[in-house]
């Protein structure tokens, strides 16, 4: 890599899994849309996506081997996507780093600049793209690594833990109700006394709230209580976990179009009242809907002229400053293949105003 760390202020981090295809058309669309040369890529490649262990021609592109997935559980997936992004972080240099999926593309134009300048004039410390709403069991209000950039410098990298907790969570959530008091008492079973107290007393509170409220309330009224809501311990989720509760660290969201329910007119006045008694006395960890105004729009790309990526392909559309921002597939290679390269290059062609 000819460019020099010392002048690159962001690192953008991506995992290879059979997504060699997708990353260059990334890397493309954003040297199209960027001319700052402050950024560099760092790809880990999981699956020997790129055989001869370089990109031909990248002179701003770093290429990692992953290594062999530590965790051979049925949720192994998970564990080797966050075990390449710890290995990424030892070989980033810069202040800012975005790790970014494959399948993620941001269309604006000079974005680099702006974000970046919008990171720093606000003190933010995380910014990026939630898990869509409709993923009703995924946590809310934080970036997910679909796209999370990162201000190292507030952060540090040394507390940073892209590891999931999903194991854990099957363990506990197997275990009887008794078992799950006496952890909130400090009775640890002999097989998780590895895990942390309060990793075990927030797991196990969860697990007892499903049991106890949630799968009642889904049973009595089942569109409007999910037993699994707001649940989920991904990839990232350490990080939420860690930083999204301490004030001290600024977070903004991108925001998806996605038609919130809780504050649409209804056509009565029963269901208008019944959105706001929902809205009022539901809490957070028990809603379907997010709580906050603000984190979804009932904007979509068609109403700025853009194709309806949303309607026609069921992909994720972010708006940013109340304008079309990014895509993401979720779905990877598969949706890749299913679009098609030259229908899904005239795609983003058409949504940026660069060809790709």
């Amino acid at each position: 890599m000819t460019r020099s760390d010392d002048a690159c202020l962001l690192t953008i981090c991506a995992v290879s899994y059979r997504s060699a295809s997708l990353l260059d058309l990334n890397l493309s669309l954003t040297r199209k849309l960027n001319t700052t040369g402050s950024y560099r890529w760092l790809i880990v490649d999981n699956n020997n996506d790129f055989p001869t262990g370089s990109l031909t021609g990248e002179e701003d592109v770093q290429l990692l081997q992953g290594e062999p997935c530590v965790n051979e559980g049925a949720l192994r997936g998970s564990y080797h996507h966050a075990q390449a992004l710890n290995k990424a972080l030892q070989h980033v240099s810069t202040r800012y780093l975005l790790v970014i999926d494959p399948d993620f593309f941001i269309f604006h134009r000079d974005w680099i600049n702006e974000v970046l300048n919008h990171m720093s004039e606000n003190g933010l410390s995380f910014w990026g793209a939630p898990y869509y709403p409709d993923l009703t069991w995924k946590r809310r209000y934080f970036p997910t690594v679909s796209c999370m950039l990162i201000d190292l410098e507030k952060t540090g990298k040394e507390l940073l833990d892209f590891t999931p907790e999903l194991d854990e969570y099957l363990q506990v959530y197997g275990y009887p109700t008794w078992a799950l008091l006496g952890i909130l008492v400090g009775i640890i079973p002999d097989e998780v006394r590895s895990l942390t107290q309060p990793v075990l007393t927030d797991i196990a509170q969860v697990v007892l709230r499903i049991r106890w409220i949630a799968e009642p309330l889904s049973h009595t009224f089942p569109k409007r209580f999910y037993s699994n809501t707001n649940v989920s311990r991904d990839t990232g989720f350490k990080i939420q976990n860690s930083f999204g509760r301490n004030p001290k660290y600024q977070v903004e969201t991108l925001v998806a179009a996605y038609v919130n329910d809780l504050y649409t007119r209804k056509d009565s006045l029963l269901k208008n009242l019944a959105a706001w008694l929902y809205a009022l006395l539901i809490p957070e960890s028990l809603s379907i809907y997010p709580k906050r105004r603000d984190y979804c729009t009932l904007s979509q790309f068609r109403n700025f002229n853009l194709i309806d990526v949303r309607g026609q392909f069921g992909w994720e559309e972010f708006f940013w400053k109340g304008k079309p921002f990014a895509i993401h597939m979720k779905g990877g290679t598969s949706k890749y293949i299913e679009t098609g390269h030259e229908r899904f290059r005239g795609i983003l062609s058409r949504l940026s105003g660069e060809r790709v």
